[in-house]
């Protein structure tokens, strides 16, 4: 993790793009981004290990990060991907818990960084903060609930909700989406491995109902997907 200058504007740190500051003010915004500590995370490199002491509260600028837990067996899972204006390590602020999970960049990445003693008086002067965090981590429960009644569903399901979860472009009812992540990682976010995900997605394919090129899929019948999504 790499340390980055100072900006010389407040409002050029990640502050006014994430949902726990939509409360404040642009002015108040800026002066929280003030307390904004940038840091730069290369493709792959660790932002902290599990177990370790988490002192900060950090948001995502640019690039994405992925939360990662490790089981007893070893074997790993996404947790959650972050992105542009997401938060990380809420839990660890609230609770003082050291995270079960390592946190590791998936692409170059900017974040800005919130010591936790300066978030706590952060929070004593924007009460704003305490209410945009509460939803932020409801909304962030409401995702796990949909994500444990995914896991319910047999792969080609699972594979065809999170398809159709994903931005789309296009229009006359063809639409592309691009795969924000390895395949290897899309499996461990959605509880498989890499073969069944990859069976999944040619089986779609094989149907007519998808076309794959790279990352990119192009949903031929979002119809079909979605009934088998929610099958």
């Amino acid at each position: 993790m790499r340390a980055l200058p100072v900006l010389d504007q407040p409002h050029d740190t990640c502050v006014r793009r994430v949902p726990i500051f939509a409360r404040l003010s642009p002015d108040q915004q800026d002066a929280v981004g003030s307390f904004a500590r940038p840091v730069a995370l290369a493709a792959g490199e660790l932002l902290h290990r599990a177990g370790e002491p988490v002192g900060q509260l950090f948001v995502v600028h640019t690039g994405s990060v992925k939360l990662v837990h490790t089981a007893p067996s070893g074997r790993t899972q996404i947790v959650r991907v972050a992105g542009p204006g997401e938060a990380v390590d809420e839990h660890a602020f609230l609770t003082g818990q050291r995270p079960d999970h390592h946190v590791e960049a998936v692409e170059d990445s900017r974040l800005c960084v919130f010591d936790h003693a300066v978030l706590a008086k952060l929070l004593a002067t924007y009460p704003g903060i305490s209410v945009g965090m509460m939803r932020t981590l409801s909304e962030r429960l409401a995702d796990a609930e949909r994500r444990l009644a995914l896991s319910a569903l047999d792969v080609p399901a699972r594979v065809a909700g999170y398809l159709l979860g994903l931005p789309a472009e296009g229009s006359d009812g063809t639409y592309r989406v691009r795969l924000p992540l390895a395949k290897k990682d899309i499996a461990s976010w959605l509880a498989t491995t890499p073969e069944s995900f990859s069976r999944a997605l040619a089986r779609l394919e094989r149907d007519g109902i998808v076309a794959v090129e790279r990352d990119v899929v192009t949903l031929r019948d979002p119809d079909a997907l979605d009934a088998l999504a929610n099958r």
